[in-house]
């Protein structure tokens, strides 16, 4: 089982719940040989909340749905897209095409910085800059995406 270290302001309880047979089999399965079951427990505790989180706009909601049908649709097909490069190109054009679908209409240009700042430096001139890219753009919300994610046990190893 991994070493499961936890930050020294994440407190451990004990708690008992009672399960249907079933339902502790169905655990125990989906646990497998990664982790115990009270770590499968935990996170899909941990998932639920995260659920809950789901986007209010509608349509992005709408593409976060497509997205996962394709890449359920692809590993059926054609194996997981983060194990096999035909079905990750799949899967990539894909949501190119769903993204070029819902694209707005006329140039992208940056917004204008809804709070000016006189001493403004950083973030507020990359983003508000009207010679920014959205790929630069696109990099910092991916960088703070990867450092604000949960940690899985299995991340970043190679199979």
């Amino acid at each position: 089982m991994p070493d499961m270290k936890r930050k020294i302001g994440d407190v451990m309880i004990q708690s008992a719940i009672r399960l249907p047979q079933d339902l502790r089999q169905r655990l125990q399965q989906a646990a497998g040989e990664r982790w115990g079951m009270n770590e499968e427990i935990r996170r899909r505790l941990e998932a639920s909340f995260e659920a809950e989180r789901a986007p209010t706009n509608a349509k992005t909601q709408e593409l976060l749905d497509a997205i996962a049908y394709v890449a359920d649709a692809t590993t059926d097909y054609y194996g997981s897209w983060s194990e096999d490069a035909f079905a990750f190109d799949v899967l990539k054009a894909s949501v190119e095409l769903l993204l070029a679908a819902s694209r707005p209409k006329g140039e992208a240009v940056p917004k204008a910085d809804p709070n000016p700042s006189p001493d403004a430096s950083g973030f507020a001139n990359l983003f508000f800059d009207p010679d920014s890219k959205p790929q630069d753009i696109a990099r910092i919300f991916l960088g703070e995406w990867r450092h604000a994610r949960p940690k899985h046990p299995d991340h970043g190893k190679r199979r």
